[in-house]
């Protein structure tokens, strides 16, 4: 299974997107695709449409129009559309959308219209003026042509025409990276793995699909990896990925390691405590980092516990115990200087 397999058919709002789109076109509905500049797997995302509509469209073809920016929607779609003596019985007095709308005959009315490259609110508005008008002089007929308006523009609101949503969430991706850890069982620490793809490819499916298919390298040396597939690797469309700054990266390196590192930490931090609260109770109170003092075992921090464990002058703590804190208190230090730990460190926080 490749990626584009995991993101259009186990994600579920990729799979509720799919059918949304469906449904319009099953129940002769026109709607308008706000998309995101960069569509994951576009060509995927197409041909699952067409497979999904096959069951109900017999008589209905779909095709796909580009829009160039020039002229008018209607007039596209009359001089690409319709047969010439068709145009030749347009009159301006009329819009093109009450024109082709009124006219019952003609070979449209058996498609689904997909149009693509609409970029600016400008285009929008005038595509969707047309919708109204030609669904207006329609007024139900059937059959009658269904218009799918793919929009990548400035979020706006397209009139009375039906709006759904094609944005990528950041929820989405996660899943998506989880899955596809999973899939490729490429890597030892696969939530560490995915945690790293997520947050260096952000909102960008591919890109994080890119980062997760170099496998261990991307946990050993994440910041040279992330660099190396930025400037190598390009999405499904053939466009390189956005560059980022080795700042930016070494970041969202830092944050992948604090969200999977620090709750196997603080959870051995409590479970040692209550292991060992009676004993710890003996110390206290003593003084923090901040000069506060502590008279509460479980107030007792990573430092404070490997700072009453070099104080004993007799062991009364198991040494794997004692050396899972001192991991904890390296590993809590580096992040805490905004430096992500090396992988063998990881391992062992993760196995805690």
């Amino acid at each position: 299974m490749n990626a584009a397999d995991i993101w259009w058919g186990q994600i579920g709002n990729s799979l509720r997107l799919l059918s949304r789109v469906t449904e319009c076109l099953r129940d002769h509905k026109s709607a308008v695709l706000a998309m995101p500049e960069r569509f994951p797997w576009k060509e995927r995302f197409y041909r699952e449409i067409d497979v999904r509509r096959a069951p109900y469209s017999l008589n209905r073809r779909l095709k796909r129009v580009a829009w160039t920016g020039r002229g008018e929607p209607g007039q596209l779609i009359l001089t690409s559309m319709c047969p010439l003596d068709a145009q030749a019985e347009y009159w301006p007095g009329q819009t093109y959308g009450e024109y082709l709308g009124s006219r019952r005959n003609l070979p449209i009315n058996d498609y689904d219209i997909w149009i693509t490259g609409v970029h600016k609110k400008s285009d929008l508005m005038k595509w969707a003026e047309f919708v109204s008008q030609y669904r207006a002089a329609a007024d139900g007929a059937e059959p009658h042509a269904v218009f799918l308006i793919e929009y990548d523009g400035p979020d706006m609101k397209p009139g009375s025409v039906e709006r759904i949503s094609c944005q990528v969430e950041r929820y989405d991706c996660r899943v998506f990276c989880l899955e596809m850890a999973a899939e490729l069982s490429n890597a030892a620490l696969r939530d560490y793995q995915a945690e790293l793809a997520l947050n260096l490819g952000g909102s960008r499916p591919e890109l994080c699909a890119a980062l997760l298919e170099t496998g261990d390298r991307l946990l050993e040396e994440p910041l040279s990896t992330a660099r190396q597939v930025l400037d190598a690797a390009r999405d499904s469309d053939g466009k390189p990925f956005p560059p980022r700054s080795e700042t930016e990266l070494t970041s969202e390196i830092w944050l992948a390691a604090v969200a999977l590192l620090f709750p196997p930490m603080e959870r051995y931090r409590i479970a040692f405590i209550e292991r060992h609260k009676l004993e710890l109770t003996r110390f206290l109170p003593i003084s923090n980092s901040n000069g506060e003092q502590v008279t509460e075992p479980f107030d007792l921090e990573v430092g404070a516990l490997c700072h009453i464990i070099a104080n004993l002058r007799v062991h009364l703590f198991a040494p794997a115990e004692v050396a899972g804190l001192r991991l904890c208190r390296r590993v809590r230090n580096l992040l805490a200087h905004n430096k992500p730990p090396e992988l063998a460190d990881a391992e062992a926080v993760m196995s805690l």
